[in-house]
């Protein structure tokens, strides 16, 4: 009988085990890119694509681009495949998006008829509104040669002046 219940207890441990990792690993966003954000965020794309963000990368001398603390500010990450997104990306700020990009929560119809929900649904699946904590991850005094005091509510509307 002691037998059996040990097998029992590993097998609901081990099944315990595989749920959570298969959970942990769902649960995981991949950055995706701002071609996707583009594709139904044209006005906030094009408005964005002219600010400091889209060419932050660009600002980094050959040596900076070698400090991994330079280019984790200067760049968004990396997708799935390993490709570097250069710049301060939309997901930089909203979070990686290869699980609310898709239609089923980010449909503009459906946000018409229940945004709450929709804004739930997308929350859950990882976007993120930003705050001043959000940009300060970057915009710090720590390990910055060329810092500037930050005001979050003035620098709202420079990232992208377009916003819907």
């Amino acid at each position: 009988m002691r037998k059996v219940t040990i097998l029992i207890l590993t097998a609901l441990t081990l099944l315990a085990m595989t749920a959570l990792f298969v959970y942990a690993e769902g649960a995981k966003n991949d950055f995706v890119g701002e071609s996707k954000c583009k594709t139904c965020h044209k006005e906030n794309h094009t408005s964005w694509s002219q600010t400091k963000h889209a060419n932050a990368y660009n600002l980094l001398s050959d040596e900076e681009k070698k400090n991994e603390k330079c280019v984790g500010c200067h760049t968004t990450g990396t997708t799935a495949e390993g490709v570097l997104l250069e710049g301060v990306q939309c997901e930089a700020c909203h979070g990686a998006g290869s699980a609310f990009k898709s239609a089923k929560i980010m449909s503009k119809k459906k946000w018409a008829a229940d945004p709450e929900a929709h804004k739930k649904m997308a929350v859950e699946a990882g976007l993120i509104y930003p705050t001043t904590e959000t940009c300060q991850n970057c915009h710090k005094k720590e390990g910055n040669p060329n810092f500037k005091p930050f005001n979050f509510e003035e620098s709202k509307g420079k990232v992208h002046p377009a916003a819907e």
